[in-house]
């Protein structure tokens, strides 16, 4: 649904200062044209990085007690946070550790979480994100003041080849789809981030190395002490309340970081970019986990099926990826299934993943059928930047030994973030987290190999790559999009969507919150997409994300659609994960219930009331139940058929209206997204007049949802007038609302016959 921007409109930006744009111009032009490759700050190897780093053990003894006295004032001021539900600010002081490993432990010291709340953007030339913050006409009048101190700096230090160091990678492993994306971070006194940054990323052909990229990552962590800016300047900076400021100009291709010093973070500003360029191209982008499953199903055939894992972070996306297991499993176990070389489950990627048009569809043949396909799926990262809190061998064998090694065989190439140690042995301790942000940079091929499956990329691409981080979309039989979700108690543990239930249920973008984001840990948060870094209209990934599953469908491409709950059913009350009738979901039966999807042994059964259909059971070849769910997994028979359909409609209510006019749970506001998404039947009637100006603005499709009716008359010249068959259909959920108490407070006639309503 194309956007023309409109003077006043609530999708359009702040009028953009000539100036500001000049010194911003001017800024990227600097940072693109990027060190001489002769320089030792152009490309540094590994070794450069960590000969900076100022590392915990190599100081002397009084200098040892100091950090320790240091780290002791932390690990009382995290206890005293933690006890009051948040999280710490940091593990440990300003140095690297050298783990016992041989490793590298680092410790953010400018925040440990990414934060949306201080991301602005310069919204130029596409509409602007509901929530995210532009970059007003106030801050660019500072900032065309700001900005020539940067270019200045660069200026000087690419002249003289010091204090910069430049960092040139490439997002994505197939050339005609991957970006050359560069990293420039002012001083030395934080190495960790680009040695981190490329463990995540791609090698970037040589050739490129000193051509202009495709994105501009400019940090500068200890910006109002290294730009040489008057002090009036920085005091105005601190009025404004932006010491600490992520600036994205995504027309430009730049994130521009300043007070930060958490990676992932600086991993998510080239990668907000890439996500903004393929949207731009017709594509999208979404946090997802990526694996390839080569699989048999009850019948015996060998099926290459693309696992697309959508959801938040902490949410079980990993334990779908990583840590299922075929051989000797509990299900291969119940079906009675031999072990199977041919079989395996090959991790690809762990966060932000590309749905990319390609330059020619990919023509196949499958079961006698042809097929065309026009999107690639595309992982974007090398390594996966996971969380190890919890992590012991006995829990987590394959990520225990892919991170820290095997006994008589550690890995020297571990790196964590802010996971807590010991001092005297350089030991890391998983089972605390203070901060509760805690990461590892996990080897893919170190993870490929202990799982024995590196050897299926050969499969998987007919012999043409030993190793792949995107599908190979002409040889694989479908795509199972799943989600993951583990606020609603009242959702069983696997049920089947459709493509329009599926791109509703990403809009719902329902989580717990995690140490990953700004928030009480433990609370339910909605984030639309599960992606707090959409650049545009949020709407617009609804829509993008149908379109692309429509447009896969039609060339032939099987699908399916899934929601995991892996988090509990039967509460009292979804903020709180606790009752007399509680039960956690089991990672086990999680993983089960993976393994069944891929093998054809799930038994599903349709839900009238959540109007999905619900996994009741696990098959065998000859339709057997070997399985049951139905007394102990589902939500109906925990807390009974009234209470079920009670707190249902309950769930379906704040879905689409949220619990008041600022809740971003109700997915109504979103008014741009296609009326094929929805189904007007799923709606609960509206209840009051800010429901039913909801529900009208929606499907006049105007720019934002109106709180009241003469509100929404006032903006009808913004949407589209529905179709007359649709007017009647919203007249009816009007009357059945009036009838269930809706109060019409003297409605005035002439306005309802505006918006199409007739009494």
């Amino acid at each position: 649904m194309a956007f023309t921007e409109k003077f006043g409109s609530a999708l359009s930006g702040p009028q953009a200062d000539p100036g500001f744009v000049r010194a911003l111009d001017d800024l990227v032009a600097m940072g693109r044209q990027g060190h001489k490759s002769n320089s030792p700050f152009f490309n540094p190897s590994n070794d450069w990085l960590i000969s900076q780093m100022r590392i915990f053990q190599d100081f002397d003894t009084p200098k040892k007690d100091e950090l320790l006295r240091e780290y002791q004032e932390i690990t009382k001021q995290s206890a005293d946070l933690n006890s009051e539900g948040r999280a710490g600010l940091r593990v440990w002081p300003d140095t690297v550790v050298r783990l016992d490993t041989g490793g590298l432990g680092f410790f953010s010291q400018l925040g440990v979480a990414r934060r949306p709340d201080l991301t602005q953007y310069f919204i130029d030339g596409f509409p602007r994100n509901r929530d995210a913050l532009a970059f007003n006409e106030a801050n660019q009048t500072l900032f065309k003041e700001v900005f020539p101190y940067i270019t200045q700096l660069m200026g000087r230090s690419f002249a003289v080849g010091d204090t910069v160091v430049q960092t040139d990678r490439q997002i994505g492993d197939i050339p005609d789809r991957s970006f050359h994306a560069r990293q420039l971070l002012f001083g030395t006194d934080y190495p960790q981030l680009p040695y981190m940054w490329r463990q995540l990323t791609f090698d970037l052909p040589e050739p490129a190395l000193a051509m202009s990229p495709d994105i501009l990552e400019v940090s500068v962590p200890k910006w109002l002490e290294a730009l040489e800016m008057p002090q009036e300047l920085k005091d105005r900076i601190v009025e404004a309340g932006l010491t600490r400021l992520i600036f994205k100009a995504p027309t430009r291709g730049l994130s521009l970081h300043l007070g930060f010093d958490y990676l992932g973070e600086h991993k998510m500003g080239p990668l907000s970019i890439a996500m903004f360029l393929v949207k731009q191209a017709e594509g999208l982008a979404l946090q997802a986990a990526l694996s390839m499953a080569r699989v048999r199903n009850l019948e015996g055939n060998l099926i290459n099926t693309a696992l697309v894992t959508t959801g938040p972070s902490l949410h079980g996306k990993s334990t779908l990826t990583i840590m299922i297991e075929l051989a000797q499993s509990k299900l291969s176990n119940l079906l009675e299934l031999p072990t199977d070389p041919d079989e395996g489950i090959y991790p690809m990627n762990d966060d932000i993943i590309l749905l990319q048009p390609l330059v020619e569809p990919v023509q196949a043949s499958k079961e006698n059928k042809d097929i065309s396909v026009a999107y690639g799926i595309d992982g974007t990262e090398n390594n996966l930047y996971a969380v190890p809190f919890g992590l012991t061998r006995e829990s987590d064998p394959i990520t225990y030994d892919v991170l820290r090694g095997s006994t008589g065989e550690m890995n020297s190439q571990e790196t964590l973030e802010n996971v807590p140690f010991d001092p005297t042995t350089g030991t890391p301790d998983f089972l605390q987290n203070p901060v509760r942000n805690m990461r590892m940079v996990l080897s893919r091929s170190r993870l490929l190999a202990r799982k024995g499956v590196a050897h299926l990329a050969k499969y998987f691409t007919n012999g043409a790559l030993d190793d792949t981080a995107h599908v190979p979309m002409g040889n694989i039989d479908r795509v199972l999009w799943q989600g993951v979700m583990r606020q609603n108690t009242v959702v069983p543990p696997l049920v089947r969507l459709t493509s329009e239930t599926y791109v509703r249920a990403l809009m719902y973008g329902e989580a717990v919150q995690t140490g990953a984001a700004v928030g009480a840990i433990g609370r339910p948060y909605v984030e639309y997409f599960s992606d707090p870094f959409i650049i545009g209209l949020e709407d617009d990934n609804a829509n993008q994300m149908y379109s692309i599953l429509q447009n896969l469908s039609q060339g032939g491409l099987s699908q399916e659609y899934y929601m995991f709950n892996t988090g509990g059913l039967g509460a009292d009350r979804n903020e709180e994960a606790s009752g007399t009738h509680y039960r956690k979901i089991d990672r086990e039966l999680t993983l089960m219930l993976q393994e069944a999807l891929l093998r054809g042994a799930v038994k599903f059964e349709e839900d009238p009331v959540l109007g999905v259909a619900v996994a009741v059971a696990i098959v065998n070849r000859d339709g057997e139940e070997i399985l049951s769910l139905r007394d102990e997994w589902l939500p109906r028979e925990i807390y009974g058929e009234d209470e079920y359909q009670r707190r249902v409609q309950e769930l379906k209510r704040k879905r689409y209206y949220g619990d008041g006019p600022d809740d971003k749970a109700g997915i109504l506001r979103y008014t741009k997204v296609t009326d094929e998404i929805f189904d007007l039947d799923d709606i609960p009637t509206p209840s009051n007049e800010r429901e039913l100006s909801w529900l009208l603005s929606f499907y006049w499709h105007i720019d934002q949802a109106c709180n009241s009716l003469a509100e929404l008359a006032a903006h009808l010249t913004e949407g589209e007038r529905p179709t007359d068959q649709l007017l009647v259909n919203l007249t009816g959920k009007y009357r059945d609302g009036l009838a269930r108490g809706l109060q019409e407070d003297s409605w005035d006639p002439e306005l309802m016959l505006s918006l199409g309503i007739k009494n």
